[in-house]
């Protein structure tokens, strides 16, 4: 290589420098730099100027947003934090900061819905089992609130306005002779609620309202619901249809499932066909159960929501139980108890997803009971220090700048060094180099 090639790709090197270095200093990195220094005011100045210049660029949403949720301007930050993610979906610093901001405006759904996306972003184990807690704590809390209010507002819940297409399933009775088959009358109803909602078309009540209503009623032991009080417990909990019914013991270890559907508006009941089944054959029934619940709400099914439902869980009556016994515990906040039998269950059967899944959750949630609710700003200082953050286009001018500092002899001296640990609050692995180039150089050897 001749020297001109050298004075060529010294001068396009020097090139990209000046070019990024006048980047940096712009409006953007202005404003990132004060956002910094908690300078917030003049960070959103800046950072409004910088959105003017290029309104599609996620980042300066992204910052802007933060920003705003700084300041407590929580709607704006929503606002801004929602269009980061509209142009570059997958960002963990836009999608926590998108669920602090709905925390604090008070919308916990969507609150514990950006959570629980940030937590398959987060590379932080131990940060992500802190959100996975919080998120329980968030969901036991809006539920508490809602069923409060339910309560409080009773009188003046319009019925008809509930939608038609929303349905819970009660707790099953035990009809039958043998008690050992008790705790079945929670994990019918689990299997159920599980199949049902993969039919988009409905909105399935989670079990965890159920409960939580039943134990404002008083009724958290038994979980029994009376045909006539159906109606009212549909009204609180805001579903139009109630499934509700009962299983009991025929000859020949034979098992009949009895069930019928209520409208909470009028109490009208339908009963449907009964089914009838050997007891260990109890997963099929709750199939069979299923698919006549849905075609009497006259839903169509796809294909693919047929054939989720088809699929079964377990084949053990006994892993079937065990799981069953672990929910009770768990209501009952026995979490210890809960934890041995979903371990049972897996053990009978370590293909039981549901069982797998619960064993997971109840270490989650005894952790959630336990431990004080963190506070926001508590997480946000705990997000900054496991995990900072870095576009790729950042990462680009890290390396350009980088490279000519050591062919220059230079290095980052104080406030310039704005380097940050790369991607992982972002949770993404799409590092790109964008449309800045970033030369590689061999040292050549001085020339005669």
């Amino acid at each position: 290589m001749n020297r001109r090639v050298v004075r060529r790709s010294s001068t396009m090197l020097f090139s990209a420098f000046i070019i990024l270095s006048a980047c940096a200093g712009g409006p953007y990195q202005q404003g990132v730099n004060h956002l910094k220094k908690s300078e917030f005011d003049q960070a959103i100045g800046l950072l409004q100027q910088a959105e003017v210049e290029k309104p599609q660029d996620e980042r300066i949403k992204r910052d802007l947003g933060v920003a705003y949720y700084k300041v407590r301007r929580f709607d704006e930050a929503i606002e801004k934090l929602q269009q980061a993610d509209t142009l570059h979906a997958g960002d963990g610093k836009t999608i926590f900061y998108l669920g602090l901001a709905y925390e604090k405006q008070g919308t916990l759904d969507k609150a514990i819905d950006a959570y629980k996306s940030y937590v398959k972003l987060s590379r932080s184990k131990d940060f992500r089992l802190g959100i996975s807690i919080r998120i329980k704590q968030l969901t036991h809390q809006q539920v508490r609130q809602a069923v409060a209010e339910a309560l409080a507002q009773e009188q003046s819940i319009q019925v008809d306005a509930i939608p038609t297409n929303s349905v819970a399933v009660l707790y099953f009775q035990n009809l039958s002779s043998s008690p050992e088959l008790d705790p079945l009358k929670k994990g019918l109803s689990q299997m159920l609620i599980t199949d049902l909602a993969k039919a988009k078309q409905l909105t399935v009540v989670e079990r965890l309202r159920l409960q939580t209503l039943l134990q404002e009623l008083k009724l958290g032991t038994t979980g029994m619901v009376e045909a006539g009080s159906a109606p009212r417990v549909g009204k609180l909990i805001g579903a139009g249809k109630l499934v509700h019914g009962g299983f009991t013991d025929l000859q020949d270890e034979n098992l009949r499932i009895d069930a019928s559907l209520a409208e909470a508006a009028s109490n009208e009941r339908s009963d449907l066909e009964e089914i009838t089944g050997k007891l260990n054959s109890i997963f099929q029934l709750e199939k069979d159960l299923a698919f006549k619940i849905i075609d009497e709400l006259g839903v169509t099914l796809t294909q693919e929501e047929r054939e989720a439902i088809q699929k079964i869980e377990t084949e053990s009556l006994l892993a079937l139980i065990a799981y069953s016994r672990g929910l009770d515990f768990e209501d009952r906040a026995m979490f210890s108890e809960a934890k041995t039998e979903y371990q049972k269950a897996v053990q009978i059967d370590p293909g039981f997803g549901l069982a797998k899944q619960s064993l997971t959750d109840v270490d989650i949630a005894q952790k959630a009971a336990a431990a004080p609710a963190t506070s926001t700003s508590e997480l946000e200082t705990e997000f900054e220090s496991e995990a900072g953050d870095a576009s790729g286009s950042a990462k680009a001018s890290r390396l350009v700048n980088s490279s000519f500092a050591a062919q220059t002899g230079q290095v980052p001296q104080g406030d310039n060094d704005t380097r940050e640990p790369l991607q992982e609050a972002t949770g993404s692995d799409n590092a790109t180099l964008n449309n800045a180039v970033v030369p590689i150089r061999v040292p050549l050897p001085p020339s005669n």
